[in-house]
């Protein structure tokens, strides 16, 4: 509610193109404007500008408060989502698809559908003949299981660990191209199982930190970099066609990964995201950009 009232006070930037930036404005050159958005700076150039409304000291001061209302909120929600998590991990569940179930409901659900149809036909009558196989462009592979590394990066002295699916005809004398996945609540297991069937048609490594979550820089750039050191010590791996995605914070981190090494870093996926200010990175033009943002996302602002 604070949020929504303050933000008709704000300071408002309208773009040539017809976008309006709603925020605070804070240093102001010649040839730039940089205004603070609810999750970081963004700084336009004096081309990029149609007009420019100012709001008073005091009107801003109201808003910075509501930014500070609506991060408390964010995180106390994110503080709850993780200990409800360790509940039921404690419970001996598994989150998949959305719930959390049991260790035996998750194995049936993943199991191989040619497996699970012969249970179900030898429990009800015997089993029929072979039916006629589908073109093979409509077959799909079952979801193998994805494998998760655990290791102890001797530059940083931390150990980390990350959830791995290989192409399902992965050969080590191959060089493979890496997706790096980043999720806001470390959930990178689940983020490589979703790339899974993409990965095999593909023929692409995934990898999905279990460290890297929302929250201060230095640990996830500390995790980030012991995972891309680690990855190719394992795997056979292109290290020039490497790829970074996630969700939401998780997207955020893939953009700063992807700013560090421009040079290795070829495409940037990512979902529910808004760029990250300019002290945070800027993304090279020899990275290609896909983001996916719903038109109400306070990040759509930013998306640009």
């Amino acid at each position: 509610m604070i949020l929504v009232q303050c933000i008709s006070f704000a300071d408002v930037i309208y773009l040539k193109s017809g976008a309006k930036i709603e925020g605070i404005i804070g240093e102001e050159s010649e040839d730039a404007v940089t205004i603070a958005i609810k999750i970081g700076n963004i700084t336009y150039s004096r081309e990029e500008i149609e007009s420019i409304s100012k709001s008073s000291a005091e009107e801003n001061a109201k808003l910075k408060e509501g930014w500070k209302a609506q991060k408390q909120q964010q995180e106390a929600e994110e503080e709850r989502r993780r200990k409800f998590a360790a509940e039921q991990e404690a419970k001996g569940l598994i989150f998949h698809d959305g719930q959390w179930i049991t260790k035996d409901e998750y194995e049936r659900l993943t199991r191989p559908e040619a497996e699970a149809e012969e249970e179900v036909v030898e429990e009800k009558e015997p089993k029929p003949a072979k039916p006629k196989e589908r073109p093979k462009e409509e077959q799909k592979e079952p979801v193998k299981p994805v494998d998760t590394i655990s290791f102890y990066d001797q530059e940083t002295r931390y150990r980390y660990s990350y959830a791995v699916r290989l192409p399902k005809k992965y050969n080590p004398k191959t060089k493979y191209p890496v997706l790096f996945m980043f999720d806001p609540g470390a959930n990178g297991e689940d983020a490589a199982r979703r790339f899974a069937y993409a990965a095999d048609k593909l023929g692409w490594i995934v990898v999905g930190s279990l460290d890297s979550r929302n929250g201060p820089w230095a640990p996830i750039i500390r995790a980030q970099e012991a995972m891309l050191r680690d990855v190719p010590k394992r795997f056979s791996v292109d290290e020039e066609r490497l790829y970074a995605g996630g969700l939401s914070g998780g997207g955020r981190a893939a953009a700063v990964f992807a700013y560090k090494h421009p040079t290795q870093f070829k495409g940037l996926i990512t979902c529910a995201f808004g760029i990250p200010g300019p002290k945070e990175c800027k993304i090279s033009k020899k990275v290609a950009v896909y983001i996916c943002i719903g038109k109400d996302d306070f990040n759509l602002e930013a998306a640009g």
